[in-house]
């Protein structure tokens, strides 16, 4: 595996922790000023952070990021651990797909929630959502990870005399 595009998916994932927990922490930010604690989930007009999707989101991408940083660290990276690195990316893909869907689905009143708000951002169009950026960077890393994957999976051509 070459070492410059593990840097890139590494960066891509940075990207993804910085973007996605600043959203969180402003979302933090809000609830606390509004509530003064964080420990309150029922009765809220603002959604508490950690009952969101974009909590999640946003350990995820700490978690990808992580992943991605000792992969690049390793003297030797193992094709095993990007493959894997690979699939969490997609579950990444698909969590905020989902979640994205579910925007939509209130977003258009669709579906009606008795319950506690978790939608991130009640009321937003969904394509303006931090779910749909999350989205997009866990798809740009998933891409970059297959790429690293079957580049890595090819047999290496010597080169003709």
């Amino acid at each position: 595996m070459k070492k410059n595009h593990l840097l890139i998916q590494t960066i891509i994932l940075a990207a993804g922790v910085v973007y996605s927990w600043s959203r969180v922490v402003i979302q933090f930010q809000t609830f606390i000023a509004k509530y003064g604690t964080i420990f309150r989930i029922k009765d809220c007009t603002y959604p508490n952070p950690m009952v969101t999707a974009c909590f999640y989101g946003a350990v995820a991408f700490l978690l990808a990021f992580a992943w991605s940083m000792k992969i690049y660290l390793d003297k030797e990276p193992k094709l095993i651990c990007e493959k894997r690195l690979r699939w969490f990316l997609l579950f990444g893909v698909c969590f905020a797909a989902s979640v994205l869907t579910f925007e939509f689905l209130l977003f258009y009143k669709v579906i009606k929630l008795s319950g506690p708000i978790i939608a991130c951002s009640p009321g937003v169009f969904p394509l303006k959502t931090p779910c749909f950026v999350g989205m997009n960077l866990f798809l740009v890393g998933y891409l970059l990870a297959v790429f690293i994957t079957r580049k890595a999976n090819k047999p290496h051509e010597q080169p003709k005399p």
